[in-house]
């Protein structure tokens, strides 16, 4: 089980507005639990972050002298783990996408609710403990976790393999030709394509084979969406079109771990079989009964498209599928990312399901459960 911060573990918060109203009503929020700093600029807030370490940094886009963009990216110089949450009165998707692509954990419009900010603050801190404390939380989770077979061997796997990646990145700071630049690019991309087939075979035995436990998380759909394509290898001749609803819940409860796997697979397989066109992602929400909701979740392609006998039956989703099986074929993987998506969605009670024409383009659609009451 991974460990959380203590409550006695001293948070400490920095707030950065040039309005007056929300530096007060921020501090007087969150006073009582964290130790606040207020900055009323930019150019104050980056003062605080050379002299102190800050957890979380709440910030406003729209300032003048140097923006809330310019404080996100230069906080995340002075400590990557920081974690940032931009406010803005004057919210557009662009904006977003930029906050997000710099490595904001999450962007609220202004005027923000209190529970909401106070939730989204905490969820920021304990990232942060988790990010800042990666050895000691893998050591602890191994140790909980050492009478269960997967476990044991995902940890086995997976240590040397970040070993190998860290160092490739300490290579990568020496002085190297360009050969040996190229090298270490080759080494370095063999290297994540190795370990994310790993993943694949250990999360979806996971899946199939144990009763493990799903996560539960509050979360922003837009944000999990607008991260996932930023940290997405696009095509040159692709055009990412992003669709988020102005409605849209800022925040649901539900099972963000899993709900990320699928939609990142589907974005991969997207950008994956697309050479030129465009790949659209989009996200819609339908109250329930009670405090529940529907996300569904659409990718859809100007791709090669899916053969009709391998949507025949859903056949596509089956385990070790691909639409060339050839030793020949032109794309690599194990034919395991649908049979997870699959195996994921099913464990969700929701339902994922594909639309195809062979030479046209394919679209992916992923129903899931959230609930909406935190209470």
């Amino acid at each position: 089980m991974l460990a959380l911060a203590s409550e006695k573990t001293i948070k400490r918060l920095l707030v950065v507005d040039d309005e007056e109203g929300p530096r007060q009503s921020l501090n007087m929020i969150f006073g009582d639990d964290y130790e606040v700093s207020i900055a009323s600029s930019g150019e104050e807030a980056l003062e605080f972050a050379r002299d102190t370490s800050f957890h979380v940094v709440v910030t406003d886009i729209r300032m003048r002298g140097i923006s809330g963009i310019d404080v996100l990216r230069e906080v995340k110089k002075i400590d990557p783990h920081t974690e940032v949450v931009v406010l803005t009165a004057y919210e557009t998707l662009e904006t977003a996408r930029q906050a997000i692509s710099l490595g904001a954990s999450e962007y609220l419009k202004k005027p923000f609710d209190l529970d909401h900010i106070q939730t989204v603050v905490e969820e920021c801190f304990q990232s942060y403990f988790l990010k800042s404390n990666h050895e000691t939380v893998i050591r602890e989770d191994v140790n909980a976790a050492k009478n269960n077979f997967l476990e044991i061997v995902s940890h086995e796997l997976n240590t040397p393999m970040h070993g190998i990646l860290g160092f490739l990145e300490l290579l990568d700071g020496t002085d190297l030709d360009q050969e040996q630049a190229e090298y270490v690019d080759t080494i370095r991309a063999c290297g994540l394509k190795y370990f994310e087939h790993v993943q694949d075979i250990l999360t979806y035995a996971k899946m199939t084979m144990t009763e493990s436990e799903i996560s539960l998380n509050a979360f922003n759909p837009a944000t999990l969406v607008l991260k996932l394509i930023a940290e997405s290898e696009v095509p040159e001749a692709v055009e990412v079109l992003p669709d988020i609803p102005e409605d849209l819940l800022e925040l649901v409860s539900g099972a963000e771990q899993e709900i990320r796997i699928v939609v990142r697979k589907l974005l991969l397989n997207a950008f994956k079989f697309t050479t030129k066109g465009h790949v659209a992602v989009s996200v819609r929400y339908a109250p329930l009964p009670g405090d529940q909701a529907c996300l569904t979740f659409v990718v859809e392609d100007t791709g090669e498209g899916i053969k009709p006998e391998l949507l025949e039956h859903g056949r596509i989703f089956d385990a070790f599928t691909q639409g060339d099986s050839s030793s020949r074929r032109s794309h690599e993987g194990l034919g395991l990312g649908l049979s997870l998506c699959k195996s994921i969605a099913d464990r969700l009670g929701g339902s994922i399901r594909v639309q195809s024409v062979l030479g046209e383009g394919s679209v992916f659609t992923f129903d899931c459960i959230v609930h909406t009451n935190f209470a």
